[in-house]
């Protein structure tokens, strides 16, 4: 594995990466297989190498607290880094995907062994905190259709490649998963879908993956 590619690594250098490659295992898992589910002892961390993971925590209703998406060279979980037992939340494959691990002791010693690699966490842990900030906001918005499309907005800056008739949304999520992001109904977010496709604002492919055909649109929601 080439960890530089990951972003918690694009400071390092070789010799950095191979005092780790001797503890790292490769794993696959198939879509919607477990990773780990809150409560499990925190003994690894994962750095995610192909498909999407999705993070989730449930209260004892049953109502969803906490929802998140990783993508290649993303690395988790990052709750809790040199502090927590256990982990605060479960992990499941939303695809067919390939991680490494490394036992998280061992990885958290190496972070401590150079204040340039804390600092570099802090930087990447600080990113990852405004871009739940921006989520809260969203979800905060008083009227509906707005949560809706500033959460497309969202995703099409996280999730989103460019192509040649916009931006397609990488990761695979259906509208039930687009409700619990924008803290709205899943018919609401039905109707509002069926409206931004017959405005041509976005379409969708044979994957059923979400394409933003007007990217403009959804940035100006975000001003």
């Amino acid at each position: 594995m080439n960890l530089g590619q990951s972003q918690l690594f694009s400071l390092g250098d070789e010799e950095d990466f191979k005092s780790l490659e001797k503890h790292m295992y490769k794993r696959t898992y198939k879509k919607n297989q477990l990773l780990f589910t809150e409560g499990d002892p925190r003994d690894k961390i994962y750095f995610l190498l192909e498909g999407f993971v999705k993070l989730e925590r449930f209260n004892q209703e049953a109502t969803i607290l906490y929802l998140d998406y990783l993508k290649p060279n993303d690395f988790f979980p990052y709750r809790g880094m040199f502090t927590n037992e256990y982990y605060h939340f479960s992990a499941y494959a939303l695809t067919d995907i390939v991680v490494y691990y490394i036992p998280m002791t061992i990885f958290e010693n190496f972070i401590l062994s150079d204040k340039s690699r804390l600092f570099h966490v802090v930087k990447i842990l600080t990113g990852i905190m405004e871009q739940h900030e921006k989520r809260i906001e969203i979800i905060t918005t008083n009227y509906v259709k707005d949560r809706i499309e500033l959460t497309f907005a969202y995703l099409m800056i996280y999730y989103g490649t460019k192509i040649q008739n916009g931006i397609i949304i990488d990761i695979p999520i259906p509208q039930t998963e687009i409700a619990k992001l924008s803290g709205a109904s899943r018919e609401s977010v039905s109707h509002i879908f069926k409206e931004l496709k017959e405005d041509k604002l976005i379409s969708q492919n044979d994957n059923k993956q979400i394409i933003i055909n007007q990217p403009d649109y959804f940035l100006n929601r975000l001003k």
